[in-house]
């Protein structure tokens, strides 16, 4: 099976290569902007939809009239008009009415072809080869490469394309996995992740930088120092974050055949209160999921996600259904057979019940 995967890794361009990033960002955002101009327009006047590949063919003409335009590759231009006609597709399908893009979060461009990777460069059209820190090893064949701009400097992702290879080497293991707020995960067999909760261990500092953005004077240069700072620690929190993640997913990748979780809708969930949207949002559980289908996908592995509904109520022994069985956070007694559990492992074993149920008979049909 042919599987698709980012690699991120940090650019160490020249000034004039630095130059050439910022030019072209500005002209894509220029395209951007003009395309859904017109898009906007055409539909206003002519009640008709301009498709991506009628601005396609535009661009020709374009470039005529704006020289500057020409400069930049002509696949990345034609990936800004995709970026254009997703965004209308994402709007057909429930999201907002597709904006304008700012000048501050329009901040990269991508190469659909034509990418090189080497030892210590990377080589792309009408830039030429760029250095680069090489942390790991591309696996398969680079598709794309978007150049991005962030607030430690510019940094490139790659797409590579490769074949999934399954792990021989493990028994027929499976597992369940329930996620919660007072620990970050139990899984079936006993083990327990705890809850690192990195913003919630951040809150005093970003109150403190917070209130002292509100009392500066916009455009000021004090403004921006503490604008950059809160800007540092959000970072720095969503990077904790995302490498705890990426541990213990790959911790529960390598060590099982098959992982099933519940299919929590946690939009509907977040609009509880703040305290519980606030941790939620800061454990990732979206996150951890989104690791765990890939790093499963790409081992040959399953992840199946399973029906929240009633897992914490029913006895894992009997099968019995009862909330008051679910005596507090941690303590479960059935009110049927009267086993005693911890409720999130008897959730945990609940998940992987049914989740092993669910495959079989997927299997079987």
């Amino acid at each position: 099976m042919k599987l698709i995967k980012t690699y991120k890794f940090k650019l160490k361009p020249t000034k004039n290569q630095e130059s050439i990033f910022d030019s072209w960002i500005n002209t894509c955002r220029y395209v951007y902007n003009v395309a859904l101009s017109e898009r906007n327009m055409v539909y206003e006047m002519r009640k008709k939809s301009v498709s991506k590949f009628d601005q396609y063919n535009q661009l020709p003409l374009i470039k005529k009239l704006f020289p500057f335009v020409g400069e930049i590759y002509s696949d990345t231009i034609q990936e800004v008009l995709d970026r254009v006609d997703t965004s209308y597709q994402n709007f057909f399908r429930g999201a907002g009415f597709p904006k304008f893009a700012k000048k501050n979060f329009y901040n990269s461009f991508t190469f659909k072809r034509n990418i090189k990777v080497k030892q210590n460069t990377i080589k792309l059209p009408k830039i030429g080869e760029i250095k680069y820190f090489n942390s790991r090893q591309i696996i398969g064949i680079p598709k794309t490469a978007t150049i991005v701009k962030e607030l430690g400097g510019w940094y490139i992702c790659i797409t590579a394309e490769y074949e999934s290879t399954e792990n021989t080497n493990l028994e027929n293991q499976e597992v369940g996995i329930d996620v919660g707020i007072a620990h970050f995960a139990t899984l079936s067999n006993s083990d327990v992740i705890d809850t690192p909760l990195f913003l919630e261990s951040s809150l005093k500092e970003l109150r403190i930088l917070n209130r002292r953005l509100s009392r500066q004077n916009k455009g000021s240069n004090s403004r921006i120092k503490t604008v950059i700072k809160l800007q540092k620690l959000y970072k720095k929190i969503a990077n904790q974050r995302k490498d705890f993640l990426h541990k213990e997913s790959t911790k529960i990748a390598n060590a099982y055949t098959a992982c099933y979780m519940e299919d929590l809708k946690l939009q509907k969930m977040t609009t509880l209160n703040s305290t519980l949207t606030r941790r939620m949002a800061d454990s990732g559980f979206y996150m951890l999921r989104t690791f765990l289908q890939y790093k499963f996908k790409e081992r040959g592995n399953h992840l199946g996600l399973v029906n929240p509904a009633y897992t914490s109520q029913t006895c894992n022994s009997c099968g019995s259904v009862d909330k008051k069985s679910r005596l507090s956070q941690s303590e479960f007694v059935c009110t049927s057979c009267g086993n005693i559990d911890n409720s999130d492992l008897n959730a945990a074993k609940n998940i992987l019940r049914v989740g092993a149920l669910l495959r079989k008979q997927n299997v079987s049909q």
